[in-house]
């Protein structure tokens, strides 16, 4: 995997979310990097997407024919934090902190691999963050965050990390 993936502007204006098809494929490539503690790795392995269909559909397009670490891939979508359960990744779409926040925080009662994508969000609320820039999809990483939740991740994944913070 790349330190970025181009996806042409052309193709994103046609049927096929081009940018969840990258994000999908960078979520499976996090998760199978990731260490998970020994309550993780039995069971399904299970995602949770807020506020992105998209994601979600090419999330579950990959789970019917991938594993990760010999575990069934099931994709769950929540309209609320309240509703939240144990996930092994969570990934919440939201801009601004009112709309991560409620979710990244029920997420931290587990050992949950908390994604996001907006500015600032690495330093707070998620340990990897998605970056757009024009056609790049890049990522930054909160190595403090991956070790609060119990989270042992690749030194190639944070090798290839636009920025990591501590």
């Amino acid at each position: 995997m790349g330190l970025a993936i181009t996806a042409n502007s052309q193709t994103m204006n046609t049927s096929v979310n081009t940018r969840a098809k990258f994000k999908s494929l960078f979520i499976s490539k996090f998760a199978s990097s990731i260490e998970w503690p020994a309550a993780y790795k039995q069971g399904d392995f299970i995602m949770a997407v807020i506020n992105d269909d998209a994601l979600a559909k090419n999330l579950e397009i990959m789970a019917n024919t991938k594993s990760i670490n010999s575990q069934k891939v099931v994709v769950k979508t929540y309209t609320s934090a309240a509703d939240v359960e144990r996930c092994h990744v969570i990934y919440i779409a939201g801009k601004t902190a009112s709309e991560v926040e409620p979710y990244a925080k029920k997420a931290l009662s587990y050992s949950s691999l908390i994604i996001t994508e907006g500015p600032g969000m690495v330093d707070k609320y998620s340990a990897i963050n998605f970056i757009v820039s024009g056609n790049l999809i890049k990522y930054e990483m909160n190595r403090k965050l991956f070790k609060d939740q119990e989270l042992v991740v690749s030194n190639s994944l944070e090798k290839l990390a636009t920025r990591v913070v501590n």
